[in-house]
């Protein structure tokens, strides 16, 4: 276990032209993640708040890319995007609880935007487990 977090990763791979990041799993679990899903999920405190009811909605994400990945010590990465966004700090947990629940927080997203009358080119479910 490192550094509190059940599951580590033992790749981390961007495919730029699919504006996607692949993750593999000491367990064996494999997910994609957009980049646009990483965006709008970034979990540093500008994006996320102190508390839930200083959550911002993240919109207008779909052409954002991952410039950059650094390691942050043994238990995250540090994201760089293409939209000069760089504070957010991911961890292994957040990370994979990222790709364990993709499906359910890109709904929650998606019914988010809906509600603040916000939409995407296209409502498409872009992630899955692989």
């Amino acid at each position: 276990m490192a550094y509190g977090s059940e599951f580590i990763p033992t790749e981390i791979r961007k495919k730029t032209a699919e504006r996607m990041i692949v993750i593999s799993w000491d367990n064996g679990d494999k997910f994609e993640y957009t980049m646009e899903y990483l965006r709008v999920a970034c979990p540093c405190a500008g994006c996320c708040g102190h508390h839930p009811s200083e959550a911002k909605l993240i919109d207008g994400k779909q052409d954002v890319t991952v410039v950059s990945i650094e390691p942050i010590g043994h238990y995250a990465i540090k994201l760089k995007f293409s939209d000069d966004h760089d504070t957010g700090v991911y961890s292994w947990e957040t990370l994979y609880e990222l790709g364990k629940k993709q499906e359910e927080k890109w709904s929650g997203y998606l019914s988010d935007l809906d509600g603040a009358g916000k939409k995407r080119k296209s409502n498409i479910i872009p992630i899955k487990a692989i």
